[in-house]
């Protein structure tokens, strides 16, 4: 292990940080926030002062930066810059803790969503802004902002790229990795602008229009009103917002394709398929046993006047169910009152989650696909023992390594899942409550079941509760290998 070219890229990227604290306290500055205008000032020399430390310390010697490195300079990359983008939240006093204000940024870079507020109207517009960018940052990939923005300094960018990109492979779009990278980028803010306009012209805010778009894009659910976007109570928004959803969630890389023209490539594309019919298939069950569900059957005995229509159930069943496949976490409804089919359903989607190459969270589509080949695959072996037969994803064969990589990462997945639930049932949290929580924050969704359901929030949940939680974020954020390796004696043997 290269300790020194790890602290010397982390440095670079803290001091990139610092800069990126300059767009939240213009915020401040524009809404005449004092309390906060110091917060991000205090937050950027102390950001600036470590970066530039670190930096000045431990100059690079080698140019070549290996696997080992890249996990470690990616996974000390996100803690340092979530315990820093902590400062403003704790500083500025919104956050009575520092726990609660790591929760939350966590939350943030990580695009899960989850809060410990439980009123964000009343707070500053730079503090709502700073949640939002932070997911919004989060959402492509802090490292791919480093690998696009700063070729200069000489260093390969294929390992941090490799480590930062979800997914069982790191798809190339152009020959070299920065040109990805800003590439992937360039796509985000397209994506970006065109829903901001949208909203805009749907009569959303412009402040609002901008959240949203941050935590949409991200896929991180985070919203300026408590009740998300049910507050607005607007078809056309829950349209584009749940449109916009369904983009983010899919690979980046079949826009690229789109751009060159190359649209049965994009039909074609297993995964692609896979998402699309398992959302429809969803919206349809969700909507159909909303409307001929007793009302008995609702968690609480009361069936919503809304959902003897056919078509508001659809219309409700349409955007949680996007929301849960794309792992945003954005409400127009609280589906923990729904039934129970509808909500096992719900936490089954974020279990599963959005495609390799998105912003979404979770297992991912192409794990999904690969396991069901694999598994139907070896059902056929058991009646023809000697059958050979290639697992293949668009139309090519899959190697046998992505096979056991997408296998053992689901194993560890489900593994990592048990503990942190048991751990946070021993903290006297219920099991509905810890199994949703830990499912939702691992799949970086956010809303959960229960007391962490979509209209409530985290704030009750025990401080060890919360770093748990805070964990499962980053796991799932980094893909477990990244975070679990970290503690392993190989990462740092020679």
């Amino acid at each position: 292990m290269n300790i020194p070219i790890v602290l010397y890229t982390v440095g670079n990227l803290v001091l990139m940080l610092a800069g990126i604290l300059l767009v939240p306290l213009g915020v401040a500055f524009y809404y005449e926030e004092d309390a906060t205008v110091w917060a991000f000032v205090f937050s950027i020399i102390i950001t600036g002062v470590l970066g530039g430390f670190s930096k000045l310390f431990f100059r690079k010697k080698e140019t070549e930066i290996g696997i080992r490195e890249g996990i470690a300079i990616v996974t000390f990359s996100w803690i340092v810059c979530i315990f820093l983008g902590a400062i403003p939240y704790w500083y500025s006093g919104v956050c009575t803790t520092y726990c609660d204000a790591v929760f939350e940024t966590t939350s943030g870079f990580s695009t899960t969503g989850a809060s410990i507020f439980k009123d964000v109207e009343i707070l500053p517009h730079s503090i709502l802004f700073w949640r939002a960018f932070t997911a919004w940052l989060g959402g492509m990939g802090i490292i791919v902002i480093f690998v696009a923005l700063l070729p200069a300094m000489g260093v390969s960018g294929y390992q941090l790229f490799s480590a930062e990109v979800s997914g069982p492979t790191a798809d190339r779009l152009r020959p070299r990795i920065g040109q990805t990278a800003k590439l992937l980028w360039i796509i985000y803010l397209i994506i970006t602008a065109s829903m901001i306009l949208m909203l805009f012209c749907g009569g959303m805010p412009i402040f609002d229009a901008i959240c949203h778009t941050f935590s949409t894009a991200s896929t991180a659910g985070f919203s300026t009103k408590n009740a998300s976007i049910a507050y607005y109570n607007s078809l056309y928004i829950e349209i584009v917002v749940a449109t916009f959803m369904f983009f983010c969630a899919c690979n980046f890389s079949l826009y690229y394709l789109c751009f060159q023209k190359e649209f049965k490539k994009v039909l074609q594309n297993s995964e692609l398929r896979f998402f699309a019919g398992l959302v429809l298939t969803a919206i349809v069950f969700v909507a159909l046993t909303l409307y001929f569900s007793k009302p008995e059957s609702f968690n609480g005995g009361i069936k919503d006047n809304r959902y003897y229509d056919l078509g508001n159930s659809f219309r409700y069943a349409f955007f949680q169910v996007i929301t849960a496949c794309s792992t945003t976490g954005h409400a127009s409804a609280d589906f923990d009152l729904w039934p129970n089919a509808c909500r096992f359903l719900i936490i089954l989607l974020i279990f599963i989650g959005a495609c390799a190459g998105s912003t979404g969270g979770a297992i991912k589509c192409v794990r999904i696909v690969l396991l069901l080949k694999s598994s139907m695959r070896e059902f056929g072996r058991i009646l023809r023992p000697r059958m050979i037969k290639h697992v293949k994803i668009n139309g090519e064969s899959v190697s046998e390594e992505i096979i056991t990589e997408s296998s053992v990462f689901f194993v560890i997945y489900l593994g990592s899942f048990g503990v942190c639930t048991l751990a946070l049932i021993a903290l006297n949290t219920d099991i509905v409550t810890a199994f949703s929580a830990v499912a939702s924050c691992m799949a970086n969704c956010g809303p959960g079941l229960a007391k962490v359901g979509p209209m409530a929030n985290y704030s009750d949940v025990a401080y060890a509760g919360k770093w748990i939680l805070s964990f499962c974020m980053l796991l799932g954020r980094l893909e477990i290998y990244s975070l679990i390796l970290l503690f392993l004696p190989i990462m740092w043997k020679r």
